[in-house]
This record gives structure tokens, C-alpha cells and sequence, in this order.
């Protein structure tokens, strides 16, 4: 049963067997039931959680879990409803389902299945970093806070192809044939390839984050130029955006220190449950209790 689309890569349930649930689209796709959808180490990762009945928590001590170990994660609990998820791992783990849990051990949500990898390549460049706070569904996600983004990685790399886009327009200055500029537009246009593997939840999600204004990769506000580029089936999409200008002619650029304060103002702990502690998002130190 699929109560409704989850445009997300990671989709928290409360129960595994939604997702496993075949006659959901979203569970046979590559990055399904079969096989793990990759997220970069190193890197805070935020997931939104429906704003449905279903998630409703008794207590705010919850544990986030990966293969019997603890990730480091900080939950966003809004009147009694869990609101988002975020966490990071330094390290490359086992493909595997998350479970956040409460202290009792008790399974609350499921996600589908995961894996932390490095995602470098061998010129250096890694996954491309997204950065959403998207309107698309008023009621499906609640966007109340400063707190209330979506922030992840996803399989694609930026490949370097840039170019400009110039609107021009002429007028013919006296009697002479000379041609005088009235009007010029520059758009710098940067094209994404993204590396779906064939799976189409993850070129849908870019589909529609990017018809956003408050959408980032990278830490650069963009906005779509065209509509994606894909075929049925595709392990590839092209997508072109335009860099955002501020009034003084400069990119737009995202402060993520404001949107992860919620997570830097407390500690995290690691699967021995030490407390990790973070600075300008930065590990610093782990504490023996």
C-alpha cells in the first residue's frame, strides 16, 4: 500500500513491510528494496518526515540504528510529532535498512536501505550537495522552522560544463547603419549529469526540488533553466540551472551553520554511545564517560 509519493531518498515507514512492498513503484526501483542508496561520509544529511498520521512519538530520547550500530543523529520532535532526521557518519558501512528506536529497543521507523560510502572519484570530485526547503506539498512537509530543510547528497557530479546564456537586444543610433546595445542579459548556466542507475525516485526528486526558488547544489542558490533531460529507464539525466545573483552581482550562497544549529547545540554519541562533539560542523573530540 502507498499512501502517498515520498519525494526523498531516504523515506522513513513505520513498518519494513512498506518497504518491501513490491506493488509500490518507489520500492522497485534500483535504490529500493535490492539495492542501497549511497550516502556520502562526512557530511551532515536532513530528511524531512511527513507531516501524516503514523508519526506520532511518546519521547524525544531516540537512537538512530544501521546494521546494530548507533549513527550519531539528532531528531527534530515538534508537538509530539517527529518533524526530521538528521545524522553523519565518518565512516563507510554495510548496506543496511536505519531504525530509529527508542531506549527500550523498541523499532518505531524503517527506512529503505542505505549505505555510507566515499564518494570520490578519481579526479577527486564527489557527489553533488542539494539543499531544499520546497513547497511542492503545503501539507505533506512541514516547513515552519529555520530548521526545516531537506540537505543531502546526491549521485551525481558536477562534470564541469558551464556556459552563458545572452539575451541581446539592439537599436540602430541615428541615421547610420551602426547598431548601439539597448538591453543585455547574461544567464551562467551550470549542466549536472545525475547518475540515477536507473532508478527514477531519484530524477524525480530533482524534477521537482529544482522547480524551487530555495533550492541549492553545493552551497549555490540555482534554479532550473530547462525541464530534466531523461528517457523511460534512463541511468542518466541532464538537468540545466542557472546561478541566482544577489543585488551586487554575486551568487547567492546558503549558510548551512543556521540551518544545523539545532544539531550543534547538543552532543552526539557514537555506536558506544560517547558523546560526539562538533564545532563549525567539524569532529572534535569523543569523550570517554
Amino acid at each position: 500500500m502507498h499512501k502517498f509519493w515520498y519525494h526523498s531518498p531516504v523515506r522513513f515507514y513505520n513498518n519494513a513491510s512498506e518497504l518491501e512492498d513490491m506493488r509500490n513503484p518507489q520500492n522497485t526501483q534500483f535504490f529500493g528494496v535490492n539495492q542501497a542508496y549511497p550516502l556520502d561520509i562526512g557530511e551532515f544529511h536532513r530528511f524531512q518526515i511527513p507531516n501524516t498520521s503514523g508519526y506520532e512519538v511518546n519521547t524525544s530520547n531516540l537512537l538512530l540504528w544501521l546494521n546494530g550500530s548507533v549513527v550519531p543523529a539528532q531528531f527534530g520532535i515538534d508537538d509530539g510529532r517527529l518533524r526530521r532526521v538528521t545524522f553523519k557518519s565518518y565512516e563507510t558501512t554495510d548496506a543496511g535498512r536505519f531504525e530509529i528506536k527508542d531506549l527500550s529497543g523498541k523499532s518505531l521507523f524503517f527506512s529503505n536501505c542505505v549505505q555510507f560510502v566515499d564518494s570520490r572519484d578519481h579526479e577527486g570530485r564527489r557527489y553533488v550537495r542539494v539543499a531544499t526547503k520546497h513547497y511542492y506539498n503545503r501539507h505533506l512537509f512541514s516547513y515552519q522552522t529555520v530548521y526545516d530543510w531537506m540537505v543531502t547528497n546526491l549521485p551525481a557530479y558536477c562534470l564541469g560544463d558551464i556556459s552563458v546564456e545572452v539575451d541581446v537586444n539592439t537599436v540602430r543610433t541615428g541615421n547610420s547603419s551602426s547598431l548601439r546595445m539597448k538591453d543585455s542579459y547574461i544567464d551562467e548556466i551550470v549542466t549536472y549529469q545525475f547518475s540515477s542507475l536507473g532508478d527514477g525516485n531519484i530524477l524525480n526528486f530533482i524534477e521537482v526540488h529544482a522547480t524551487n526558488n530555495l533550492f541549492f547544489i553545493d552551497g549555490t542558490q540555482r534554479i532550473m533553466k530547462d525541464k530534466l533531460d531523461r528517457e523511460d529507464f534512463s541511468m542518466f539525466g541532464k538537468l540545466k540551472l542557472l546561478n541566482v545573483k544577489n543585488y551586487a552581482g554575486l551568487n547567492v550562497l546558503l549558510d548551512e551553520e543556521e540551518i544545523f544549529e539545532d544539531v550543534l547545540l547538543y552532543t552526539l554519541s557514537d555506536d558506544k554511545n560517547r558523546p560526539i562533539e562538533f564545532k563549525d560542523n567539524i569532529l572534535i573530540e569523543i569523550k570517554d564517560e
